[in-house]
């Protein structure tokens, strides 16, 4: 987060269009809001909008504006939501959801800095930083004819990728204090530390729905809580007993289809590179073990036959990885 965090501070100091892309609940909110409150625009205000919350005729309204009597209905002027935000920030939030007619009137609105409500006979002239963000690559977009290509380049001056939060577990230190005071609203309660126990189960989860799963499982570990002066790993045991239901899963799927122990290990580590990108840090963190016992058990995997055969010349076990392992190596 410190890398990420430090690109965000620097970027609050310029006026650059910014694209923060990542997975649902991955955070992009958070690091949109962030990105204003940091900036000279903070006492400015902030607008957010969710294309795919509203209607393309609607949502054409609540971003340009509209005189009164524009359509049926208008009675009255509105200002909409890019000059509501003069001196301050509007967020796009899931930009890629924009119908292509307004992809069209934002990309005059990024080149010329103005906006024409409906039923308006001119522009008017607006001060506002634009935020995007996309749950989706753009690029997959623009490639699949969805969305237009010089708009991207408009909005992408700058992108900023949002991990995961199963690639940045290491996080979850400073992650879990700072979303305790909102889960604790949420829940009526009190904010309570969270015990070293109950932060372990948290690190060995694999968090799937991101912040907004994490912020979910602080409300009910508060609910559960009962009067423990912390959050302990019992309230917090589902977390545990769902990633055990899915490795039995897969273990008896394994086992029908006659894979060997050796293959689904060797399986787990390279689906772990790819889930990471290649990144052996983060896959070691996925699988719960030290980033040298991974690169050992990769490499190992790696250099052939080995496991095999020590499979077959000694009843099924692989004696070189426990070797290893009980007389002091990688672990």
């Amino acid at each position: 987060m410190g890398a990420f965090r430090s690109r965000l501070e620097k970027l609050a100091q310029t006026h650059t269009t910014v694209l923060i892309v990542g997975e649902s609940g991955s955070g992009k909110s958070r690091a949109a809001r962030a990105l204003h409150q940091a900036s000279e625009r903070a006492t400015g205000p902030l607008m957010v909008v969710q294309p795919a919350a509203l209607s393309p005729a609607l949502l054409e309204a609540e971003l340009f504006g509209h005189e009164a009597g524009a359509f049926t209905g208008a009675g009255e002027a509105r200002l909409g939501r890019f000059r509501a935000a003069e001196g301050g920030s509007l967020v796009l939030h899931g930009v890629e959801d924009l119908p292509a007619a307004l992809q069209t009137k934002l990309l005059r609105v990024l080149q010329e800095k103005v906006v024409e409500p409906l039923g308006a006979d001119k522009s008017t002239p607006i001060d506002v930083r634009i935020i995007a963000t996309s749950r989706r690559p753009l690029q997959e977009e623009v490639a699949a004819g969805r969305f237009r290509e010089d708009l991207f380049y408009r909005l992408a001056v700058v992108e900023l990728v949002v991990p995961p939060l199963r690639d940045r577990i290491e996080d979850l230190q400073e992650l879990v204090p700072a979303m305790m005071g909102d889960a604790a609203q949420r829940a009526g309660l009190e904010p309570r530390p969270v015990s070293k126990e109950a932060l372990e189960v948290l690190a060995a989860h694999p968090w799937p729905g991101n912040l907004a799963e994490l912020g979910n499982a602080l409300e009910r570990a508060l609910a559960l809580a009962g009067d423990d002066s912390e959050v302990q790993a019992e309230a917090l045991a589902y977390l545990a007993e769902g990633a055990c239901g899915a490795a039995d899963q897969v273990a008896e799927s394994a086992l029908a289809a006659g894979v060997s122990l050796d293959d689904l290990n060797d399986a787990l580590l390279r689906a772990a590179m790819k889930a990471t990108r290649g990144n052996a840090s983060a896959a070691a963190r996925r699988l719960g073990i030290s980033r040298r016992t991974f690169e050992y058990r990769l490499r190992k995997g790696q250099e052939g036959q080995e496991g095999q055969e020590g499979q077959e010349g000694s009843d099924g076990v692989s004696n070189d990885g426990d070797r290893a392992e009980d007389s002091g190596g990688p672990n």
